[in-house]
């Protein structure tokens, strides 16, 4: 007796990310599925909002130049 494979996604679902939870993924699991459909699956479609902070301009300021000595000294 043979036994038939499909290939359809419903055989092996991909488990999607849970906000607000740490979620992760092994290596096989994605080999498995396939990384263009683990992707396409579980990558953010639309371009991920940032919150607004609440930061002064002053703030933002000093946040900007810590980032641009970190970037010069770390070879970013």
């Amino acid at each position: 007796m043979t036994q038939k494979l499909s290939h359809k996604k419903n055989d092996n679902p991909i488990p999607l990310l849970k906000k607000g939870q740490y979620n992760s993924y092994r290596p096989e699991d994605i080999k498995q599925w396939g990384v263009e459909r683990f992707l396409d699956t579980v990558c953010a479609k639309n371009d991920i909002e940032v919150p607004v902070l609440g930061f002064n301009d002053e703030e933002n300021s000093r946040m900007d130049s810590i980032l641009k000595e970190e970037v010069k000294e770390n070879d970013f």
